[in-house]
């Protein structure tokens, strides 16, 4: 079975920028809750329409493919104060045998109040 050896994510900004002190963490999870892979730092503004990545997602658990293929992914935002961020998502996971998992998801919103969402990794 292929292990994870390497997982990207890009953002594209809608209508609704996130702002330059806002805390975004992405976390891939196995079925099991393991940890497979993460980032997290504030990256900076993400303008109205730009797009920003791929960023790298270190891997902390070389995760088995099959694992993976049940688990998720997560995005969370943690603002300093108030921020509502409108955006999309692509999550492409590389296996050991050049195989891919990925998520992706368009439309979503994230705000102080709503902080973080979990999507199924296919």
């Amino acid at each position: 079975m292929p292990n994870l050896t390497q997982a990207q994510v890009t953002f594209h900004t809608n209508d609704e920028d996130k702002d330059d002190d806002t805390h975004l963490t992405v976390t891939v999870r196995g079925s099991d809750g393991t940890i497979a892979a993460r980032i997290d730092d504030d990256f900076g503004v993400f303008h109205d329409h730009s797009d920003h990545g791929p960023f790298g997602l270190l891997v902390i658990n070389p995760a088995p493919k099959e694992l993976l293929t049940q688990g998720n992914v997560v995005i969370r935002v943690d603002p300093n104060g108030n921020d509502t961020w409108r955006f999309n998502f692509f999550l492409d996971l590389t296996f050991s045998d050049n195989s891919h998992l990925n998520a992706q998801v368009d439309g979503l919103e994230l705000t102080q109040d709503r902080q973080q969402q979990a999507f199924a990794i296919q």
